[in-house]
């Protein structure tokens, strides 16, 4: 006849029989997916991943958003991967090289052709500032197929200049308009309907080559696309500052329609 034993000797030899865990082994169950903690750590996770998905659809949905994310991550400039680099100047392409229209437009220091005419020599939408400043002359312009150049100044040019550089969306022109420093204080700002991104500083190069982010420099840069095209409002003065707004002003009356420019006063040198 077999033992059979009873409930308490069963209850010691299931005691006597537990396995006997190893501290790594006693970490590992305590991380295991059924535990109270690892339910825990995934419904915060699973609530995380909403939220973002949350916040990213509503900045993808309205203005405000938009800018907001912008503040993230750059969109309408590359930054590069120094603020101080080195440039050979021997494989500097000229300004002759660089503005296909010169025989025709002149080069972006000396400009000279209308807008009407150097919206006919490219394929892309072309738009010009619609309220000049009272003190700010429209100068000329020129470019070549893939960049427009509208350069805008002062009588006396040791004011400073304005000037509005226009390429075609994807295409991007070899004049580096959209490249800067790594640490530029690059914001986002709202231009009427769309999307813009504006800093203050700018890169120098000596005449060695050597490039230097001078970031008190008082060159305000603005970015943005309209139609197409990619416009890039650079200004820069000592004498008379525009702010950040003003800029934005100016990107607000960009225009496809006539605008009348007061006549070059006499003397002014292009």
């Amino acid at each position: 006849m077999n033992y059979i034993p009873d409930e308490k000797e069963i209850e010691q030899m299931l005691e006597d029989s537990s396995p006997h865990t190893s501290p790594r082994l006693d970490e590992q169950l305590a991380n295991a997916p059924w535990t109270r903690r690892a339910v825990a750590r995934k419904r915060i996770v699973r609530t995380t991943i909403t939220i973002l998905s949350i916040t990213a659809l509503s900045l993808a949905i309205t203005p405000q958003g938009r800018v907001f994310a912008q503040d993230f991550l750059s969109q309408f400039f590359t930054r590069t991967e120094s603020d101080t680099y080195f440039f050979d100047l021997s494989e500097h392409p000229t300004f002759e090289e660089t503005t296909p229209f010169h025989e025709t437009c002149g080069i972006p220091i000396f400009p000279k052709c209308s807008v009407e005419q150097i919206r006919n020599m490219v394929g892309f939408e072309v738009k010009e500032i619609g309220a000049i400043p009272d003190a700010i002359y429209y100068v000329g312009a020129t470019g070549g197929p893939d960049f427009v150049e509208l350069k805008y100044g002062y009588e006396d040019r040791r004011d400073g200049n304005l000037s509005v550089i226009v390429e075609a969306v994807e295409r991007p022109s070899s004049i580096g308009t959209g490249i800067t420093a790594k640490s530029a204080p690059i914001e986002a700002v709202q231009i009427g309907d769309l999307l813009g991104e504006f800093y203050t500083g700018s890169l120098v190069a000596d005449d060695e080559g050597n490039v230097t982010w001078q970031p008190n420099d008082p060159n305000m840069t603005l970015r943005w696309e309209d139609g197409g095209s990619t416009y890039t409002l650079f200004y820069y003065s000592t004498t008379i500052p525009l702010t950040k707004e003003d800029l934005i002003a100016l990107a607000e009356s960009m225009t496809l329609d006539p605008v009348v420019k007061r006549p070059l006063p006499p003397g002014f040198i292009r």
